[in-house]
Order: C-alpha cells, then structure tokens, then sequence
C-alpha cells in the first residue's frame, strides 16, 4: 500500500519514546521529515541521533516543547515554520495525576487541562493555516480508552479527553473539505516506560490489564504506530472525526 508519506513534514509531541518514538520511527522508514518534540534535552537528543541512523536521507530534527507553556508552544512552531509548513500533527501527551475525583487538586486538574485538552486546541491553530493553504493535513491525538469508558483513578484523564472527542468530532466537520482529517486513536494497554514502571510496582494489576484485552496481551508501541500512521497518510482519505480503537479488545463499551 502506498501511503504517500515522502516528504511530508509531521511534528510529534511526546515523541522520544514509546508510541510517539514508535510513530517517528515509521514516518522515517517511509521517508517522511521528522521533527521530535518532547520536555526532556538528552531524551530528544538521543531518539533524534538514533532515527537519523536509520534513514540518514530525511530531515529529522528535535525542538524541546513544554505543552503546558503557552509561550513556549507559540516559539517552538514559530521556529518550524520558518523552514516550511507543518504537514501532520501528532498530539501525544503523557498522562496527567490519577486519584480518585475528590482526591486531585485543583492544580492537577489545571495541569490536566493544559497538557490534555489546552495544548491541541493550540496547536491545532497555530499549523492549520499551512495545511489549508496547501489543501491537505492530518491531526492526529494519542488519548486513551478512558474518553470511551472509565478507568478507577484516572478522572483527569477521562474528562479532558472525553473534551477532546468533542473537539475533534466539531473541527473535522470544519476543515474536512479544505483536505485536512482529525482524528482521535485511542491505544489500550501498551508497554511502555510507563507501564513497564507499573509493572514493577503491581504485578498482578499489570497481569489482569493484559487478561482485559480481547488478545491476552500488551500490545507492543509499533502496533499502535502503524494505526497511526495510516490514519495521518494519504491511503487514509475517508476516515475523520471519530475515535479510532486500538486496544486489543479490551474496552466493553458499546460505542
């Protein structure tokens, strides 16, 4: 399948490891222009070295982004589109403090607000004018099967994300016929850092997520990155608006 992904430029947020990096990895072998952003210096540094090895023909570069500095945010695509116009847009954001509802402050729900909800609404304004000018784009936001079912703990999570299926239901009906999709992909358990620490921590918990899912199992980063990136190519040009499972059949709602 062709996917008509050379030489598209595409930002991931969240992008130095687990599904972002697994992204990244995948727009490089199917020679898209990389740009890497996350918080952490030695981490965009590293996943930024390691893609150029493996695709030393396109363009790869990493930008240090904080999503819950607005002012930050504005520079960093400032930057970018100095060189040239933001083709794709991964959002892919860590997830925020968990708790039970009465239990999280009030500044974790700001925190939560920002990083989750906030930070796409933002960015998602600052690359659209590229991707109308040229006719075609892709927005793409990494949640979680909390927007479509609750998760003990994870209230933050569930109500910032459950926004964003809103959000993005209203602006793919806007920007549809101007060539650009948005979309939602919602991964289940995936083994990532994160998941790797709960594992250390609940053993059994971490057991009973894989026994969840429909397959048994935790599903590795790349099979939710070739999800992805078919959603963000040109093969994709019917499916926006919606929220797209990948989660080994471990959600029970009925959508």
């Amino acid at each position: 399948m062709e996917l008509g992904l050379k030489n598209r430029t595409a930002l991931i947020t969240g992008g130095s490891s687990g599904i972002g990096y697994a992204i990244a990895e995948l727009f490089v072998e199917e020679g898209a222009n990389v740009i890497i952003a996350s918080r952490d210096y030695s981490r965009v540094e590293a996943a930024v070295k390691t893609l150029k090895r493996k695709n030393p023909t396109v363009k790869i570069t990493g930008k240090v982004l904080d999503l819950s500095n607005e002012k930050n945010i504005r520079k960093v695509i400032t930057e970018i589109q100095k060189l040239g116009s933001i083709d794709i847009l991964i959002n892919n954001v860590g997830g925020p403090a968990s708790g039970a509802t009465l239990d999280i402050t009030l500044e974790g729900w700001d925190k939560g607000y920002y990083s989750l909800l906030r930070s796409v609404i933002l960015l998602a304004q600052l690359t659209l004018p590229g991707m109308k000018k040229k006719k075609w784009g892709r927005i793409l936001t990494i949640t979680s099967t909390s927007a479509v079912e609750l998760i003990p703990k994870l209230p933050v999570s569930a109500t910032f994300r459950a926004g964003l299926k809103a959000y993005t239901k209203g602006l793919a009906k806007e920007v549809g016929r101007m060539g650009v999709l948005v979309n939602n992909l919602l991964p289940g358990p995936t083994a990532t850092a994160r998941l790797e620490e709960l594992k250390k921590k609940s053993p059994a918990f971490f057991e009973s997520m894989a026994e969840e899912t429909a397959l048994g199992r935790i599903a590795d980063p790349k099979e939710i990155a070739r999800v992805a990136v078919f959603l963000c190519s040109g093969a994709n040009s019917y499916v926006t608006g919606t929220d797209v499972l990948a989660d080994g059949g471990f959600t029970k709602a009925l959508r």
